[in-house]
């Protein structure tokens, strides 16, 4: 049984045993590369039943224009091609979006980094005779490919000024996607939820009339998210390419270094897609730009946990 398989199973079995409209109804899969969890109330089963489906087939649709791991993606078919005419308005809507926020973190958040993980990935796989060589000529060359400024959209095209550079989106998709199915979730008329698609979103308040809950996986600390926020967190021990932990998936765009891995940034928004992509600035940025950039989004608040 597979990983994704179980979990549906799991969010059928929570499904079956909902049958008043004041108990939590839970799904649970897997999209973009992590665990999909989103719990609601106020509503009947078989509205949940329907909704759930929905919501599902919706985030299929955003992974098949964002995901990395879906060689037929639309982000994968411009990372190999360096341009693409007339994709999606929502995939250039979300480029933009993500530029825009490179631009007002003074190019903290760059969705040019992916060559910087592709890398490091390599890296991690190489000997280390092999790797030796490559920290000595190919990672300034990767690192050059690092500039957000050098990717061009127009109405209807997005391209690459230097061949070999690729995005990622994964530093504000996930964010994006929560902010997605809790409006859908929010127009077909459900009263509470809160929805997690790697951040968090909450509408309404939990069964017992509190506000909803989280709890930081990474640090065991619980949270307290009121209705219409958002949260996000970043964490170098998230993804790491060395057991000491050295080298993690959260780069610095300017010179490919990393933060402290035993760090985690928790951000709480107004957006889930803003929340994302300052959880990962706010990891990076040292005292004196994470004043600048919470100066300039003063809806965010913003904590660090060691």
């Amino acid at each position: 049984m597979n990983r994704r398989h179980a979990i549906t199973i799991l969010g059928a079995a929570v499904l079956t045993s909902c049958r008043r409209r004041n108990l939590l109804l839970t799904v649970s899969d897997y999209v973009f590369g992590t665990a999909v969890h989103f719990q609601v109330h106020g509503i009947s089963e078989s509205f949940f039943k329907k909704i759930s489906a929905e919501c599902m087939s919706r985030l299929r649709e955003m992974e098949s224009l964002f995901s990395l791991y879906d060689p037929d993606s639309t982000l994968c078919k411009l990372n190999r091609e360096g341009m693409l005419e007339n994709p999606p308005e929502e995939f250039l809507h979300l480029i933009r979006t993500a530029l825009g926020y490179g631009e007002k973190t003074g190019g903290l958040f760059d969705i040019t980094v992916q060559p910087l993980w592709n890398w490091r990935q390599k890296w991690k796989e190489s000997d280390l005779t092999e790797r030796g060589i490559m920290e000595k000529t190919t990672w300034a060359e990767s690192l050059a490919l690092v500039d957000f400024r050098k990717v061009k959209v127009t109405a209807n095209t997005v391209a690459f000024e230097k061949k070999g550079m690729a995005i990622t989106l994964n530093g504000i998709v996930q964010g994006y996607a929560t902010d997605q199915i809790a409006a859908l979730l929010q127009k077909r008329g459900v009263p509470h939820m809160l929805i997690n698609i790697g951040e968090y979103a909450a509408l309404g308040n939990a069964p017992d009339g509190k506000p909803w809950e989280v709890e930081l996986s990474a640090t065991g600390k619980k949270i307290t998210l009121p209705p219409g926020r958002a949260l996000a967190v970043s964490a170098g021990s998230g993804h790491t390419f060395d057991p000491e932990g050295r080298f993690h998936h959260i780069f610095r765009p300017s010179d490919g270094t990393n933060t402290r891995r035993d760090s985690t940034t928790v951000v709480t928004a107004p957006t889930a897609t803003l929340a994302d992509a300052l959880s990962t600035t706010l990891a990076i940025a040292n005292e004196g730009e994470r004043k600048v950039i919470l100066a300039e989004f003063p809806e965010v608040d913003f904590r660090e946990i060691r």
